[in-house]
């Protein structure tokens, strides 16, 4: 694959809606969410302990099962949306909140904030 067809590929899966929410997912899309402190060794290049707010979950985005891999908008220190991550696993993240609005306002925001860059 030439590499105009691979970013071509890449910005289509990209722009891709986010899908659902599976009943079996833990943490909904807008959910604030603490990232735990201690990685495991293979994810030790993970940034960690910070609060962020839960984007999509890998199924949600790309389709197939995996509800347990999170994307997520990181916030800083007074809560504003700085940088988008993933996977983080279900595992490492503990709910904050789970008021979804105030979560999806922040994402629209993060997305806002690129789409003006």
């Amino acid at each position: 694959m030439e590499q105009a067809e691979y970013y071509a590929a890449a910005k289509e899966l990209s722009s891709r809606p986010v899908g659902q929410y599976h009943p079996k997912q833990k943490f909904k899309r807008g959910s604030r969410v603490h990232v735990c402190k201690d990685m495991p060794s293979y994810m030790n290049h993970f940034e960690s302990n910070f609060d962020a707010i839960v984007e999509y979950t890998y199924a949600q985005k790309y389709g197939g099962k995996d509800i347990d891999s999170y994307a997520l908008i990181v916030l800083n220190d007074a809560g504003t949306p700085v940088n988008s991550v993933a996977w983080y696993e279900e595992n490492q993240l503990s709910l904050l909140n789970d008021d979804t609005k105030a979560g999806l306002d922040i994402i629209e925001q993060y997305n806002l904030g690129r789409e003006n860059q």
